[in-house]
């Protein structure tokens, strides 16, 4: 019992202590020191942008490609007897130049025989003429003042040799073709891509050679979209251009004609255009190859009245912020129509003389007051 007593005593005694320490402090306590709330209005760099005209080039790539290829066949059978030793992938050939021969004694043989016809032919064309000649005499004699009748003076007869004469022509004609058709020709200045037959094959009409197609005449089919189609001018400057080994390489080109059609996959117009010889470049590459990749940058193309607004003024795909006469930020959606690493060109959003907003602001509120970079250091000074 004694025990419980003395314990109570304590509590008593250390909750009174508490009390009487926490009065103490809270009469004595400290205060702090109040100020006012100063608002920091933000300060921002802007840009003035100028309305003008814009020259800009367009780009495109696409791959070369020869304008005249073909098969090179036989159009006349036989066994090839001979061929040009370069006629290998890869080599060239003049207009004309012999290329391959086919046995030609079948073919001797029969003009031989169209020659021999022809003048069969002729001589009766002449035995008819004289027999009618001597027909008319004798009716003549015999016919009574008659009028003599074709098939007395034999003129079916002459009619029929010198149809006979023209046929034989014909056939002459033919076999001389025939004849030089042994004989295959480079039809054009070319170069061999691939061949199929060779010395001693046996070759029917229209049996493939090899493929042929002519290295110094290329153009390029050039893709452009639809926003960069209509901005190609009348006549436009056309450079091609590759890279190799470090090394860039330039040819010009001609514009040809466009194609005229959409290609509806990537909603893309074409342009065919001629490539230039570079004479003043390497001889290995004064032409580029066919098959081969090259970019193309066409100049000349311009847009009216558009305004420059520097890239990093951007927000998002096409907002900026513009700083008002009142000193307030406005955001404003841009209509944009061609841009680079550093501008964008706005057709509609933002007029001239406009100073949009180059600073990225942490909070912006449409309306909240801003402060030009160059008014804060006046007010400063």
């Amino acid at each position: 019992m004694k025990t419980l007593i003395i314990t109570l005593i304590a509590i008593a005694v250390v909750f009174a202590a508490t009390r009487g320490v926490n009065k103490y402090l809270e009469e004595h306590k400290p205060e702090a020191a109040k100020k006012e709330r100063v608002e920091k209005t933000p300060v921002v760099e802007v840009a003035v942008v100028k309305k003008g005209d814009l020259e800009f080039p367009l780009t495109s790539e696409g791959v070369v490609v020869t304008r005249r290829k073909t098969v090179l066949s036989a159009q006349v059978a036989g066994r090839i007897v001979e061929v040009h030793p370069q006629f290998e992938v890869g080599a060239t050939f003049r207009l004309g130049t012999v290329i391959a021969k086919i046995d030609q004694l079948n073919y001797q043989t029969a003009l031989a025989q169209a020659k021999s016809a022809l003048a069969d032919a002729k001589l009766s064309v002449v035995q008819e003429k004289a027999r009618g000649a001597q027909a008319a005499r004798d009716w003549k004699k015999i016919g009574g003042g008659k009028e003599a009748s074709d098939l007395v003076l034999r003129v079916p007869f002459l009619e029929s040799a010198e149809a006979r004469v023209v046929a034989a022509e014909a056939a002459l004609e033919k076999a001389i073709e025939d004849l030089d058709r042994t004989v295959i020709r480079a039809p054009f200045d070319c170069r061999v891509r691939e061949v199929m037959l060779n010395l001693g094959s046996t070759v029917a009409p229209g049996s493939q050679l090899g493929m042929i197609y002519d290295a110094e005449n290329l153009m390029i089919r050039l893709p452009f979209s639809m926003d960069d189609y209509v901005q190609i001018p009348k006549d436009p400057e056309l450079t091609l251009f590759t890279e190799i080994g470090g090394k860039r390489y330039d040819w010009g080109a001609e514009v040809m004609w466009d194609l005229g059609e959409i290609d509806q996959a990537t909603v893309s117009a074409y342009l065919l255009a001629k490539v230039l010889p570079n004479d003043e470049g390497e001889e290995r590459f004064r032409l580029p190859s066919s098959g081969q990749f090259l970019k193309a940058r066409l100049s000349g193309a311009t847009l009216s009245s558009v305004v420059a607004v520097p890239r990093i003024a951007v927000r998002g795909r096409e907002r900026v912020g513009v700083l008002t006469e009142e000193g307030e930020l406005e955001f404003r959606d841009l209509a944009i129509v061609r841009g680079n690493e550093e501008f964008v060109y706005a057709s509609g959003g933002i007029v001239d003389g406009e100073k949009v907003i180059l600073t990225k602001l942490e909070l912006p509120v449409e309306g909240m007051k801003l402060l030009q970079a160059k008014e804060e250091e006046t007010a400063k000074d």
